[in-house]
């Protein structure tokens, strides 16, 4: 169990059972906070149930901008208690004022460790560098599969997010490419070549214009005969963002642009290959 399995279920338990707390002993809560009415700890207690509800549904399926979510509301909460500890708007005694500030800590916890947990997503153990893969089997053979992925100076017409390239010089080990999307263009060498098998391009992240916020980015596309009719590519991107807090904040956006750009350029080779 990792350090955000840990904290989810920790926040998860903590949330459902001070919502439970809530729900049924308000009377009392309100008591010791020295309010004469108890609706606002009802409607925190059933907040509280929907928001534990939220995170053990992360457990089950996890998407990282809902997480990114779950820990923003983490931190309002936190943010929300110091100011009233500070402001003192409401006739709190001084016991709520306590409970205020240990709740809030607990929740303050959960939420670093959370984050920690996010940004460590996708890390390669023990390297500050992320991987994504994205596979697919193809009822084609392996031959028919290569060409079709190998054909390099026409990757614009399957990739979604590549609207020209062109070949500068080169070919295999050693070509230099140059891909545009919109407004924004980059250029890439090729790596790895072992013809037939799989083949890698670095991006030159290091060039003033370049558009995106990544600090490196190789990707590697790979076939492998899986029958004598069936191929299965397998692609595979290692990057690092130019500052870490980008782990944080970008990637579960990013990741998700990724998914939908390798999941359609998959289908466009699939269709392009089984339809032949």
């Amino acid at each position: 169990m990792n350090i955000l399995q840990i904290a989810l279920i920790g926040n998860g338990i903590f949330s459902m059972s001070t919502g439970f707390f809530l729900l049924f002993f308000r009377n009392r809560v309100a008591r010791w906070f020295g309010q004469e009415k108890s609706l606002v700890f009802l409607i925190i207690g059933l907040g509280l149930l929907y928001f534990s509800f939220s995170i053990f549904m992360q457990l089950k399926n996890l998407k990282l901008d809902e997480l990114l979510y779950i820990i923003i509301q983490d931190f309002v909460w936190v943010l929300a208690s110091t100011l009233i500890l500070f402001i003192k708007p409401f006739n709190i005694s001084p016991i709520g004022h306590k409970i205020i500030g240990i709740v809030a800590f607990v929740v303050c916890v959960f939420g670093v460790g959370q984050s920690i947990g996010l940004a460590q997503t996708d890390s390669i153990k023990n390297q500050n560098i992320k991987q994504l893969t994205f596979e697919r089997i193809i009822n084609t053979s392996k031959q028919n599969t290569w060409k079709a992925i190998s054909n390099v100076s026409n990757y614009h017409k399957v990739a979604p997010n590549i609207d020209s390239v062109e070949i500068i010089s080169g070919h295999g080990k050693g070509m230099v490419r140059s891909c545009s999307h919109k407004t924004d263009s980059w250029t890439e060498v090729a790596t790895l070549w072992e013809e037939g098998e799989q083949y890698s391009f670095q991006v030159n992240t290091d060039a003033e214009d370049y558009p995106y916020p990544l600090k490196y980015l190789k990707g590697n596309w790979k076939v492998k005969e899986y029958s004598k009719s069936k191929t299965k590519i397998t692609m595979t991107f290692n990057f690092t963002y130019k500052k870490k807090i980008y782990n944080l904040l970008i990637h579960p956006f990013m990741k998700k642009k990724f998914n939908k750009i390798c999941e359609e350029l998959l289908d466009n080779w699939q269709k392009e290959l089984e339809n032949k």
